[in-house]
């Protein structure tokens, strides 16, 4: 089995991070308009809450739901999220929509031809947001999470989500001093305007101290549309409106968060950046990640992120499958068929093992060893 044999289907990814008391409602309206089955993540959000002697950052539990769905059937999808979650009502969550490369489901039927109902609620305005980016940093350093959130409720257009998963790669090249990077990662993600992609990770690597041998990674994918969780502080307030809701009103005026761009030109950046790489991500069994992973690392690949995931089958026979692994890794575009191939390879012998495949472009990202990728100033 290889890459070309199998072919590969243009897909929508949905990504979905809703506050706890929100999972259960959420997964009704998933089952209810057809959506076959969900990948299921634990994670926090991170805002910042008013205090009397000033602001702290202020966890609160999310639950994070990723499927599938095909790329006209966006729009329904995110209408009817927007129904079920309230987001009218800040604070409750978010969702996007990432286009990607599909390598195991490759063929249209293989979709859900989502049904969105009989007769068709009354139409209502959505805040989406569009030329977007999701920045990602993989964390090696404990505490670091907290400093990079901070940072990026200063420069993203929403609340950050922070999750956690296990390195391999880099920490297994660096002998005794492996020691001192330890195997659990934390991830911070946030949505950012896509013309500040450059700068902001820049500034997420030297502000956040990011650049030094297994400090962490940094990587953008494209967004395609959005509907933003913009409540970045609360509390109590002297106002009528705090500044993020008037920040959403524009947004709204605007169609879009271009207006929003900070760094009108590119502040001259010393720190080295990555591009035209491919980032590629998997579901596979539980405790199956590393035989694929290996098989990354034979075609060139650095290293990868795992992290424990569970799949949710929303069918007749819906609950929970058994326990699963995502696995995301970043290579040389150069190098992602043959990495794709090897994977593919190695399930051959158990195709059970590996549920998907998906591979979407990274425009940017930072590591303090680049290896082979392509690197700018």
């Amino acid at each position: 089995m290889n890459a070309e044999s199998v072919g590969s289907l243009v897909v929508t990814e949905v990504t979905c991070c809703v506050h706890h008391q929100l999972y259960e409602p959420v997964l009704e309206l998933l089952r209810a308009i057809g959506v076959p089955a969900v990948i299921h993540e634990s994670g926090r959000t991170v805002r910042l809450r008013r205090r009397r002697r000033g602001e702290q950052t202020e966890d609160q539990p999310a639950e994070v739901l990723r499927f599938l769905v095909p790329p006209k059937a966006t729009d329904s999808v995110f209408e009817q999220l927007y129904r079920a979650m309230g987001s009218s009502v800040r604070g409750r969550g978010s969702f996007h929509a990432q286009q990607c490369t599909e390598h195991i489901l490759t063929h249209a039927d293989a979709l859900p031809d989502l049904s969105m109902g009989a007769e068709p609620d009354p139409p209502v305005t959505l805040p989406v947001s569009t030329k977007l980016a999701l920045i990602t940093c993989v964390l090696s350093t404990k505490g670091s999470a907290e400093r990079v959130a901070e940072l990026a409720l200063e420069m993203g257009t929403g609340v950050p989500l922070v999750t956690l998963g296990t390195g391999t790669g880099m920490r297994d090249r660096l002998g005794l001093l492996r020691i001192t990077v330890p195997p659990e990662k934390e991830l911070v993600q946030v949505v950012v305007p896509l013309a500040d992609t450059e700068v902001v990770v820049r500034q997420l690597v030297e502000e956040g101290r990011l650049d030094g041998p297994g400090k962490g990674f940094v990587f953008s994918t494209p967004v395609q549309e959005a509907v933003l969780d913009t409540l970045i502080r609360s509390g109590s307030q002297r106002h009528a409106a705090s500044m993020e809701q008037v920040v959403a009103a524009i947004d709204r005026l605007s169609q879009g968060t271009e207006w929003r761009r900070r760094f009108t030109i590119d502040r001259p950046g010393t720190t080295p950046l990555m591009k035209r790489l491919t980032h590629i991500s998997f579901i596979c069994a539980a405790e199956r990640s590393g035989m694929f992973v290996e098989a990354a690392r034979h075609a060139g690949a650095s290293g990868a992120t795992s992290a424990p995931v569970e799949r949710i089958s929303l069918g007749e026979n819906h609950g929970r499958d058994s326990a699963r692994e995502r696995c995301t890794l970043t290579v040389s575009s150069s190098l992602a068929p043959a990495v794709i191939e090897r994977i593919l390879d190695t399930s051959v012998p158990e195709p059970e093992w590996l549920d998907s495949l998906q591979t979407m472009p990274v425009p940017v990202a930072y590591s303090y060893r680049y290896g082979e990728a392509p690197m700018v100033r």
